[in-house]
């Protein structure tokens, strides 16, 4: 699907941790990693939100 949709032009940001199964992390690092990402991408989301609209929108 990531493939496809970056053949259409649109913005795709993935990320996958393979051990983790179903629950999405296989202990508390890859956890807090997760976390982390999905933080800096709300922030970063937010940010935009105040300056404008983002690019490709």
């Amino acid at each position: 699907m990531v493939a496809r949709m970056k053949e259409q032009g649109h913005d795709v940001l993935y990320y996958e941790i393979i051990e983790g199964g179903h629950g999405g992390a296989a202990n508390n690092k890859q956890a807090a990693y997760m976390s982390a990402l999905a933080y800096t991408f709300l922030l970063k989301e937010l940010a935009s939100l105040s300056s404008g609209p983002r690019k490709g929108k």
